[in-house]
């Protein structure tokens, strides 16, 4: 499907959503990078799902999105960075999206533990998302991806997350005593049409 036949939400999408999730911890050093990009980089179009963190002093930046929205968002988008949740990473994926990862640190206050980190260690060794660890490597990652959006996009047939991913999530979960749903199918109805299927 051409983009001309796109439904209207779709006309207007940013190229980079980058989303930290809704923690109660604050993630203000990737409002601070994703600002930073944007000053360089005043031609990308660019919108942040913020959480609890600062608000951006450069691009559009929302607290909160809802779910169905924020993933449409992500088919949408041409590069997805987000933190190191499995349900936001999973969601990427499932969007057709291979996301740029920056973990939260607990180390910054960013949140209570390190299994983002351990979780992102995970995704690369599998090679299911660009983990970065520092601007430099996600400024290079975007401007990557950007060139060649091919590069971050999922085929429809890689898309349904592995079982041991699934399972690593529900481990996390249990241990935060939480429920995170974690989609393992591949998207349809508008995502498909944003990917120009029917």
């Amino acid at each position: 499907m051409a983009i001309t036949a796109l439904e209207p939400e779709f006309l207007d999408m940013p190229d980079i959503v980058v989303s930290v999730g809704t923690d109660h911890h604050r993630f203000d050093r990737l409002i601070r990078w994703t600002d930073d990009y944007a000053r360089r980089h005043r031609d990308a179009s660019v919108l942040v799902q913020r959480g609890t963190s600062n608000v951006s002093s450069e691009v559009e930046s929302r607290e909160l999105i809802p779910h169905a929205e924020l993933r449409a968002m992500f088919a949408a988008a041409t590069v997805v960075v987000c933190h190191g949740g499995p349900s936001t990473v999973m969601d990427a994926r499932a969007a057709g999206r291979l996301p740029i990862v920056v973990p939260r640190n607990p180390e910054l206050s960013e949140h209570v533990d390190g299994h983002q980190m351990r979780f992102a260690k995970h995704l690369d060794e599998e090679s299911m998302a660009i983990v970065v660890w520092n601007e430099s490597e996600l400024f290079a990652a975007i401007d990557a991806a950007l060139a060649d959006p091919s590069s971050v996009t999922i085929p429809i047939e890689q898309r349904i997350v592995p079982n041991g991913v699934v399972n690593f999530g529900r481990v996390v979960d249990e241990l935060l005593g939480v429920k995170t749903p974690i989609a393992r199918t591949v998207p349809s109805g508008r995502f498909a049409k944003r990917m120009g299927r029917p």
